[in-house]
């Protein structure tokens, strides 16, 4: 049975399950053995409280916590706007101009879209990521009860390994793949309980917005 019970209607209950979150996370943290800090939220805490969007990446890179940046959410807005990321000025790394674009996309503001890290732990990259099987599993059940809380209509999942964990956390259905121009890489798009599911690959990697290859596939699977 899970022993942090979830529910909040206003803004103590909101801080409850902020500090629960927090309390979970540290814990998890001091468990495995992580040392290069965490992250779960990229977004202000009121998108826990009903946002229609949210938006997954897999975990914070890089070797270091940056002291400019919050633990558990972005209360500054959206991180993808105002943080300055791999030496470029804020909001002006690729990936944070990629997700800018798909949040447009789908005319959305940034700071209400639920956005973060499945899971919190920070690696150099994914492959260097100790314990990762103890840290999907911790994540996962963290992040059902943040999705029961939101009831997000549409998530959105980027990079395979995230969207390997969260497809049947959500109990995806009427899956179907798309191309999406970068030889045999494609996209996920789906059906759950409460809404629609889309599955991309990272668009640091694999930037879908502005390219023109691209364009047919996105329309397919956002519009």
């Amino acid at each position: 049975m899970n022993q942090y019970p979830v529910f909040f209607d206003d803004e103590s209950h909101l801080e409850q399950f902020t500090r629960q979150l927090t309390q979970r996370v540290e814990a998890a943290y001091l468990e495995g053995g992580y040392g290069l800090g965490w992250r779960l939220l990229t977004s202000p805490a009121k998108t826990l409280l009903g946002a229609k969007i949210a938006f997954l990446g897999l975990n914070p890179g890089g070797n270091t916590q940056s002291s400019s940046h919050d633990f558990l959410t972005t209360e500054s807005g959206s991180a993808f706007e105002n943080e300055s990321w791999a030496g470029a000025a804020p909001g002006q790394s690729r990936l944070q101009k990629q997700v800018r674009a798909l949040f447009s996309f789908l005319n959305v503001n940034p700071t209400d879209v639920l956005s973060g890290n499945l899971v919190p732990f920070r690696s150099r990259n994914w492959a260097c990521l100790p314990n990762k099987k103890q840290a999907l599993t911790f994540s996962k059940g963290l992040w059902r009860d943040i999705f029961a809380e939101a009831q997000p209509s549409l998530i959105i999942a980027m990079s395979k390994p995230t969207i390997n964990a969260i497809m049947p956390m959500l109990n995806v259905n009427k899956l179907k793949k798309f191309p999406v121009g970068w030889g045999r890489i494609t996209a996920y798009k789906g059906e759950f309980e409460r809404g629609k599911f889309i599955g991309l690959p990272h668009l640091s990697r694999f930037p879908l917005f502005g390219r023109a290859e691209s364009q047919e596939t996105l329309a397919n699977l956002l519009l």
